[in-house]
């Protein structure tokens, strides 16, 4: 039991660390051809993915309050998120934050639901939570900017308040399905290697 809570513990800081590392150094991009793919959301799903829904949440909610203060204190390049965050820093925090924590609970859930489909076969499961972990976040992310933060993307890019929608949608099905192609590929490879060579069962720690 001792044992349990430590590897789970150790695991979820390593994962945060990892989080804080990619957030604020901002290396989290990878360019392919024109598009600019982002993987900061991937610890999150892998910590759903080895450790449980409650790892998700509790990765996915860090992620989005760290990004939150750093557009507080001006230390992010994301111009969107410095401008609505200079109207109100309410409105972005609800953006930042709760996105990404419901995407890391529901990745959690993804995962659990995908291996009692595949049994022992994990590496499809793996990396179908990996595509949908990333459409969660595309979706969310991108959906609360629109409900919430229109007229402020409006203003930045100059375009009609009509047009955002098109805009977002067209973010959304270009980048979006990139990442979530990377992130099928990276969490399914990574999350195999983490459970075959440093097993962890994330259901006894929520059971017991």
């Amino acid at each position: 039991m001792r044992n349990q809570k430590v590897s789970y513990l150790t695991r979820l800081s390593v994962l945060v660390a990892v989080i804080v590392v990619l957030t604020v150094l901002n290396i989290g991009n990878i360019p392919i051809g024109p598009i600019v793919a982002t993987i900061y959301h991937l610890p999150v799903i892998i910590g759903a993915v080895i450790l449980g829904p409650a790892a998700g949440l509790i990765l996915g909610g860090f992620w989005g309050l760290l990004g939150f203060i750093l557009a507080l204190t001006g230390n992010t390049t994301d111009v969107v998120a410095l401008t609505i965050i200079q109207q109100s820093p309410l409105i972005y925090f609800v953006i930042a934050f709760f996105p990404r924590l419901i995407m890391g609970g529901l990745a959690g859930l993804t995962s659990r639901g995908f291996q009692k489909v595949f049994k022992k076969r994990r590496f499809p499961g793996y990396a179908l939570t990996g595509a949908l972990g990333s459409l969660y976040n595309t979706i969310f992310y991108l959906g609360a900017l629109w409900l919430l933060a229109a007229p402020v993307i409006a203003e930045i890019y100059e375009i009609s308040l009509e047009t955002v929608g098109g805009v977002i949608i067209g973010v959304a099905t270009t980048n979006g399905l990139v990442e979530a192609g990377v992130a099928a590929i990276l969490v399914s490879a990574i999350s195999t290697a983490l459970t075959k060579f440093l097993p962890y069962n994330s259901t006894h720690k929520e059971k017991t």
